[in-house]
Parts: C-alpha cells; sequence; structure tokens
C-alpha cells in the first residue's frame, strides 16, 4: 500500500505543478519569459489617387501589328483625383482597357483590334483596270485603293511590271510612293 500512496502523492504533485505554472503564465507575471505577442497583420487596404505628379502612362497594343507603342496619357488632367477603382470604371476591361498602379505609375494598357499607324501608312503599287494604281495598309491582303495614276500598266517594262506583281513595291509612307511614281512617269 506505500507504493500506492507515493504514486499517489507523486501524481497530485505533478497536476498541482502543471496548474501553477499554467495560471502563473496566464496572468504574466513573466516567471516563464517575456510574454510575447503574435505581429498583426495590416489588413487595410490603400487606396491610390492619382495627383499631379504621378506619371500616367498608355499602352496601345495593336492586336493586328502584334506591336506595343508606349506614350504619355493625354487626357491625363480628366483623371487626377480619382482612386484606381473610379479609373477602371471609367476604363473598363469591356472596352480594351486594363489599369494597373505599378512602381509609382499608373500604366494603361489599350488593346486594340487594328493596325498600328506605320503598317496603316504603308503604301504599295499594283495594277488596277490595266492602270498602275497606290494601294494603303499593312499588307497587300489587307489594302484599300487610295488613287489611280495615269500610268498605263501594259506601257511598263516586263522587269517593272513582274515586280509590281510580286509586292516589290511597297513602300513605308506614301512620300516614299509619290518619289518612284515620279520615276515611273516617262511611261506616260
Amino acid at each position: 500500500m506505500n507504493r500506492r500512496v507515493v504514486a499517489m502523492v507523486l501524481g497530485i504533485s505533478v497536476l498541482a505543478g502543471l496548474a501553477t505554472g499554467y495560471y502563473l503564465k496566464s496572468l504574466s507575471l513573466g516567471i516563464f519569459g517575456p510574454g510575447q505577442q503574435k505581429p498583426a497583420v495590416n489588413t487595410a487596404k490603400v487606396e491610390v489617387r492619382v495627383d499631379e505628379g504621378t506619371p500616367v502612362i498608355l499602352e496601345k497594343e495593336f492586336l493586328r501589328s502584334h506591336k506595343v507603342i508606349i506614350s504619355e496619357f493625354e487626357n491625363r488632367s480628366d483623371i487626377i483625383g480619382f482612386s484606381l477603382d473610379e479609373i477602371r470604371s471609367r476604363y473598363s476591361p469591356e472596352n480594351g482597357f486594363f489599369i494597373k498602379f505599378t512602381d509609382g505609375s499608373l500604366v494603361i494598357r489599350q488593346a486594340l483590334d487594328d493596325w498600328d499607324p506605320e503598317d496603316k501608312a504603308r503604301c504599295r503599287l499594283k495594277e488596277y483596270q490595266g492602270m498602275v494604281a497606290v494601294y494603303t495598309g499593312p499588307d497587300s491582303e489587307h489594302d484599300s485603293l487610295m488613287k489611280v495614276t495615269a500610268i498605263r500598266f501594259a506601257s511598263l517594262p516586263d522587269i517593272i511590271k513582274e515586280a509590281i506583281h510580286n509586292g516589290e513595291y511597297e513602300f513605308q509612307n506614301e512620300a516614299e510612293v509619290n518619289d518612284a511614281l515620279e520615276n515611273l512617269d516617262e511611261y506616260f
């Protein structure tokens, strides 16, 4: 029976010690070390507003040309004082806009299902109803008739006719095509 009493006293002593330690810790008496608190995470959302000093960048993405043209946003004064949510409601994804704030700058990306202005300005010579004509557009499949010249296609040398049919008479803009037409005016 001696063993039973010793085991019981020992068990009660261990439980009493644990209970005392838990009680003292809950009082934060500092006996078991300084009371520590876990850091709080700030979950408040900081509202960003565009002001006079905020750089506003416009990225126009021309989907048909696969090009992006980056410039300063022209209508900057229209969005001064607006929050990102207010700007997003004005320039919505449904209208091809994507708004983000990065590195202190507001970036407005606009996706356009069109050719970039440089591609639209390209010109080429083609035959149109027996005459040399100027077409404008990004390529020979997506161009439109700009003007018909007074040069008869049949009056051109065979090498020039073949080059025009092969698309070799293509120019960056109207000024370049006019220079080429001046060289062909002898075939009136």
